[in-house]
């Protein structure tokens, strides 16, 4: 409720503190596209950039390709607003998703930079980019870093920054609060998170050919939609109620969204100069949440260019920070009639399964290329090898979940060309 009176309340000042003139109204149509053919190799695991997007096995021209579009108006010297809109095989396929950014800006002065509307997170190294193939290196941002990101890529909120020249560098400081819900599909169920009183800090600074961000945010779990979830915690605090399972009041707890947190820091570093490129980020989540478990990702990219081709490698991962909780199946269970110790079993069974698909824990390694055909167009190819751990597929569509224990071995290759225009 606060954010979006703020953002009412920055609506309205546009129009009482600047007059605005239609001479001064400019407005610039960009756009940007991305069309990728890939290739997995393992028909029994689903592979989608992010969270949001669907997941598909085998051959596909639809889990990274893209098309987006970008209005830039100007109201006048202080007041600019941006609208973007991105086309992408969301799993949920409504207007929300789609839009990733509609903000109205005010510069008081230099220095000084104040937005409201829906904003990007800027809690990466490619935060205004991401969507953006042409502006970096891979077919795709670093998947055990970046799928994270995706469900908080965007929010509704406010923002403020602070730019100054400082030691022959660039220094930018900001600020911000808001909101956002992110609706995506998990085992072929709807599953919306809100994620409330999203509070970031960020320094960013560049300096010749380096760049310097550091980041924080920590935010509220204010609501949860998921029909499976639900049924899962009903059942628990049904079984807690009679004691026979000793474990189920606190998986139940840790199942709910009331009470819980989730903080986010991280760090990257960027080198880029005539030939080479070097990017490496590193992120750490703290959660008492069962869903979205305390985790750390981490990716170091390595390129080099030679005239219009760079020639690029890297590595990645991502692991829970904690070990899968183990379940202690009681001895009682034995005494009971036998058709409440089956649906007691069965309980369990599902409780060990939501938590292992949750828990991310996977390595990968990539080979690729880079030819800039011309400044509006470029051509990438990338290979990937993907070793996911055992109860470590947390960020890819298991579709068989008898394999969760297992270790599984991923090949992904890509070829795609990246436009903007």
């Amino acid at each position: 409720m606060l954010v979006k009176y703020i953002l009412l309340c920055a609506v309205v000042m546009i129009f009482v503190s600047s007059p605005i003139k239609a001479d001064d109204l400019d407005v610039d149509f960009s756009g940007f596209a991305t069309l990728t053919m890939s290739y997995s190799d393992d028909p029994d695991i689903g592979f989608s950039s992010n969270y949001l997007n669907a997941s598909e096995a085998g051959f596909s021209f639809r889990r990274d390709s893209l098309l987006g579009g970008q209005a830039n108006i100007t109201i006048n010297n202080n007041w600019d607003a941006v609208v973007q809109a991105i086309y992408q095989d969301r799993s949920i396929k409504s207007f929300d998703n789609f839009l990733e950014l509609a903000f109205i800006r005010y510069r008081p002065q230099r220095n000084w930079i104040f937005r409201a509307g829906r904003l990007n997170s800027d809690l990466y190294l490619i935060s205004e980019y991401n969507h953006v193939g042409y502006a970096y290196l891979w077919a795709r941002p670093p998947h055990a870093y970046y799928s994270f990101a995706s469900t908080a890529g965007h929010y509704d909120g406010v923002d403020v920054e602070y730019n100054n020249q400082i030691n022959n560098g660039f220094l930018r400081i900001k600020f911000s609060v808001g909101q956002t819900t992110p609706k995506l599909i998990a085992g072929n169920e709807t599953l919306a998170v809100t994620f409330d009183d999203l509070y970031t800090a960020s320094a960013v600074y560049i300096k010749s050919a380096w760049t310097f961000r550091a980041s924080a945010s920590r935010t509220d779990i204010s609501n949860f939609k998921s029909a499976p979830f639900d049924y899962l915690i009903d059942g628990l605090n049904s079984v807690a109620s009679t004691g026979v399972w000793p474990q189920a009041a606190e998986f139940a707890h840790g199942f709910e969204y009331q009470h819980h947190k989730i903080n986010y820091s991280a760090l990257g570093v960027a080198y880029d100069d005539t030939h080479w490129l070097i990017q490496a980020e590193l992120g750490s989540a703290t959660s008492d949440w069962t869903v979205i478990p305390s985790n750390t990702s981490a990716y170091l990219s390595v390129g080099y260019r030679v005239n219009e081709m760079t020639y690029f490698g890297g590595v990645s991962t991502a692991k829970n920070k904690k070990n899968t909780p183990k379940i202690v199946i009681p001895e009682s269970l034995s005494y009971l009639p036998e058709a409440q110790s089956q649906a007691i079993y069965t309980l369990i069974a599902n409780t060990d399964l939501a938590i292992k698909r949750s828990s991310a824990d996977q390595e990968s390694v990539n080979l690729g290329a880079k030819w800039y055909y011309s400044d509006k167009l470029v051509f990438k190819i990338q290979a990937d090898h993907y070793i996911i751990k055992s109860s470590g597929a947390g960020l890819w569509d298991l579709k068989d979940l008898s394999q969760v224990d297992l270790e599984h071995n991923v090949n992904l290759v890509s070829f795609s060309a990246n436009m903007v225009f």
